[in-house]
């Protein structure tokens, strides 16, 4: 046999470690120029061939020897992809010193044909494979065992089996003592799962500044404001909560964060101990706190670094002294960290966004899209502690940055839509200071069009984005918006039950970004090409069409609205189209009313509209309750107008309105403020029956707590209406079914229209109108939205207090119609849009109906 020239790889270490081997130093007696391979042999393989073991290994017959890390590669490949520990060794071929014999010498690690658990009783072996990640029909390696105990036992103690075991038992290939044949190698996975463990109750010791107090969703103290997981089982011992300990750990760093938050930053908080029940499935968790005293700011000082990019530096730039950009009193007088006053993590937040924001005015940007070196930066900042006493001197670290222009404002992911729809939404433009407050604004409106939105059927659509390109320039930026174009077509076959409107069914169309001239390749094509977005899209248009027949409202309508129909890109004009027959039973009447109507709406300002309208339609007014003209036998159960309108009435008018709007979102608003100002007149050279005009000034405030917005948190909503109805001309009174009615959805507490004055026991309508309500809401369960870190609402509850009143006479409101009443609510968005409320009147009147409890629900 030849003589070996040279070992090329040497790998694993012996199996009896029971661990995935790493390669060991390599040796090579390397040649002048790299030998050819005339012959590739394998040695010692069973279960794979040496074709597939050569092909994985990657040299070639009659190429040159791979060089050294391209061995290691290949050496590396059979061993991930066959699982075979292997060498390579080359002899040179006697009839010429350049051609060299490559042999690879394997050795198959041990395997268990079939995957085996005993001892689980209330984890079966399906769930089990789902853990340690082995299907049913695949091999278990040796090797493997260590690391699949080690997931399940990290499976079992994350369901709360805390006194879990699992045990490796395993047995070498062999022979047969009776009979010979070849055994081949077996491990066996012993689980002692042990009783699940659940919370009983969760002691805190020592806790003297933040008690917990309250009870359900509207608990307070040290555990909410850590939002500890662990917890009490609510109603005795329903809902409890799994025992797992990396929880518990994550609770009390919560915790230990919010003292430190607070000033406390000496506090200590550490498990006690945990205290078992006699049969171990439930545990008491003692938390020990020493909570010291809290820190004062003694100085607050401003410091300037510029970072200068330097490729030799680490994370390429270093850092250097820099003058203030801006008078340090005039920053200082803008901190909420003042001293004197306890030092309050959220106070160094909020100065954070304080000088985030004034720096962001001028044009010096904070953005992850931004170099390190480049844009404004709010460093850590660095705290002095007093060897003597609890205080500390607070130093800003500030990298301010130099202003940034905007070169070009780019778009990106609008793959069927219209540049134009997204760019007049846009309130930044070329040549601007790039002021990230604005740029925030601008990313804002064009996700309230939901256009590029996540939805029910789309939950993976990441909301749009910005970030900062560069140019060459590091004081001039192109600003790209990225969008992912989301759901925006909703075909529903839905249903609800309604105290207001009774039980229902409909068929709803929804076509948001429609384009009305973007037709099909084909007519057999339509239904796949509006699927892809590729047909009626891209425009910013919507059409809905609405088929909702039920038990006291029918509903019927066709709605089409084009935002910008000239093409008009920044002072654009609207066009809308709308028409509806709606059928109603009330108790008194039924009311048949069609109605269609062209609107023409201008854009004066990005958040500001108006609108001119014209309207034709009718109302039709039948099944009056008992009927007939008044007298000594029949009197009128009816109150006299509505009398009076039985029958067709035909309505004309023209409606112009005012609109403001800064709401950051149109289904779940949570800031901003929608402002409506409208007048409506009717006339008979209109094509009305009656003269009379309607005026409306409508405003609805939103304002959340947090500012984050990636953050859902509590807010307030006021809302606010007056109405004021005239008569003119011919006209004496404002036709009945054309005034104002309260009751069920506005001043809760009330039954659907139950909110007098009466007349015979119906209520008579306002002419003119009051309404306002005011709102706390907070959310109750909270998700985060797929692909980011955004969380979204799934539960909420909330308190409201409602005022409402109605006058028949005109330009009159008589406080002694005033009605009140406050209560709660809470609502579920999904999987079934649900919403309870609970109002219970404060200020009623005479034969007003009462209905405390009010649901809706849609499926």
């Amino acid at each position: 046999m030849l003589r070996a020239l040279g070992l090329l790889a040497l790998l694993l270490q012996p199996l009896c470690t029971a661990q995935e081997p790493a390669p060991a130093t390599e040796r090579t007696v390397a040649a002048p120029q790299r030998p050819v391979v005339r012959v590739v042999r394998v040695e010692g393989q069973q279960r794979y061939s040496a074709e597939q073991l050569i092909a994985a290994f990657g040299q070639r017959v009659g190429e040159a020897l791979l060089d050294e890390p391209e061995l290691r590669r290949g050496i590396a490949v059979l061993f991930d992809t066959f699982h075979v520990r292997a060498q390579a060794e080359y002899v040179s071929a006697p009839s010429n010193p350049r051609e060299i014999e490559l042999v690879l010498r394997v050795e198959e690690l041990p395997l268990d044909l079939e995957l085996r658990f005993v001892g689980n009783v209330e984890i079966d072996d399906d769930k089990l494979r789902e853990w340690v990640g082995i299907g049913e029909r695949e091999e278990l390696y040796l090797y493997q065992a260590p690391r699949i105990r080690a997931r399940l036992l990290q499976h079992y103690r994350e369901e709360g089996y805390y006194f879990a075991d699992v045990k490796v038992v395993e047995r070498a290939a062999g022979v047969d003592p009776e009979t010979g044949a070849p055994t081949a190698a077996d491990v066996i996975f012993e689980i002692l799962e042990g009783p699940e463990v659940k919370v009983r109750a969760v002691q805190l010791h020592g806790n003297h500044l933040l008690p917990n107090k309250g009870a359900l969703f509207f608990k307070r103290g040290l555990s909410k404001l850590a939002k500890a997981e662990l917890r009490a089982p609510y109603l005795w011992r329903l809902f409890a909560k799994d025992f797992v300990p990396e929880t518990l750990d994550a609770d009390i760093l919560g915790m230990r964060q919010v003292y430190r938050d607070l000033g406390y930053l000496d506090a200590v908080v550490e498990l006690q101990r945990l205290e078992f029940s006699d049969d171990r499935e439930w545990v008491t968790v003692h938390i020990a706190i020493e909570e010291g005293a809290p820190y004062t700011v003694a100085a607050v000082e401003i410091e300037s670094l510029a970072r200068v990019y330097d490729e030799q530096a680490p994370n390429d730039y270093r850092e250097e002294p820099q003058e203030l950009l801006f008078p340090i009193e005039e920053l200082l007088a803008k901190l909420a960290v003042k001293p004197g006053e306890v030092f309050e993590q959220r106070l160094v937040d909020e100065d954070h966004r304080t000088l985030r924001d004034f720096y962001g005015e001028r044009g010096h940007v904070e953005h992850a899209s931004l170099p390190a070196w480049e844009g404004f930066r709010f460093l850590e900042p660095e705290l002095v502690f007093d060897e003597t006493e609890p205080k500390v001197r607070v130093v800003y670290r500030l990298v301010q940055g130099a202003p940034i222009t905007l070169r070009e404002i780019l778009v990106r992911g609008n793959v069927h839509t219209q540049d134009r729809v997204l760019r007049r939404l846009m309130t930044v433009r070329p040549g601007q200071l790039a002021i990230p407050s604005e740029i925030e604004r601008s990313r804002t409106r064009i996700e309230a069009t939901d256009f590029f939105s996540p939805d029910a059927f789309h939950a993976d659509v990441i909301p749009p984005r910005v970030r900062y390109l560069e140019t060459g320039d590091p004081a001039v930026k192109d600003l790209e918006f990225a969008v992912q174009e989301g759901g925006v077509l909703g075909f529903e076959i839905s249903g609800g039950l309604s105290t207001t409107n009774g039980a229902f069914g409909a068929i709803r169309l929804r076509k948001g970004n429609f384009d009305i001239t973007n037709l099909p390749s084909s007519l057999g094509g339509t239904i796949e090409d509006i699927a892809r977005l590729e047909a009626f899209h891209g425009a910013g248009q919507s059409l809905r069409i609405e088929a909702a027949p039920g038990t006291e409202v029918t509903r019927y309508s066709v709605s089409f609205f084009d935002p910008d129909v000239f093409h008009m890109h920044e002072d654009y004009v609207g066009l809308g189209m709308d028409a509806r027959n709606v059928r109603r039973t009330y108790e008194s009447h039924d009311e048949l009313r069609r109605e269609y109507s062209l609107r023409l709406q201008k854009q004066l300002t990005a958040d500001s509209s108006a609108f001119v309208r014209y309207g034709i339609g009718m109302v039709e007014v039948s099944n009056l309750d008992t009927g007939g003209e008044p007298g000594l036998s029949t009197p009128l159960s009816v109150p006299v107008d509505l009398k009076a309108q039985e029958g067709l009435t035909h309505l004309g008018h023209l409606d112009l309105g005012w609109q403001y709007n800064t709401v950051d979102s149109r289904i779940q608003p949570r800031n901003g403020i929608d402002l409506n100002l409208q007048t409506a007149l009717y006339t008979q050279a209109l094509g009305s029956d009656f003269d009379f005009t309607k005026n409306t000034v409508q405003l609805d405030f939103y304002n959340e707590f947090d500012d984050d917005p990636d953050l859902v948190s509590d807010y307030v909503h006021l809302g606010f209406q007056l109405g004021i109805g005239a008569a003119f001309g011919t006209s004496d009174e404002i036709p009945y079914t054309e005034r104002t009615f309260f009751g069920g959805r506005q001043v809760r507490g009330f039954d659907f229209r139950g909110i007098g004055p009466n007349e015979n026991g119906f209520p008579e309508g306002g002419t003119t109108s009051f309404y306002t309500t005011l709102e706390y809401r907070r959310p109750l369960v909270k998700n985060l939205q797929p692909g980011s870190y955004r969380e979204v609402e799934a539960i909420q509850g909330g308190l409201f207090l409602d005022f409402g009143l109605l006058d028949p006479e005109e330009f009159s409101l008589d406080l002694g119609e005033l009605r009140a009443s406050y209560g709660f609510l809470f609502g579920i968005s999904f999987p079934v849009p649900l919403t309870f409320s609970f109002g219970f009147p404060l200020l009623d009147g005479e034969d007003d109906k009462k209905q405390v409890f009010e649901f809706e629900i849609g499926f």
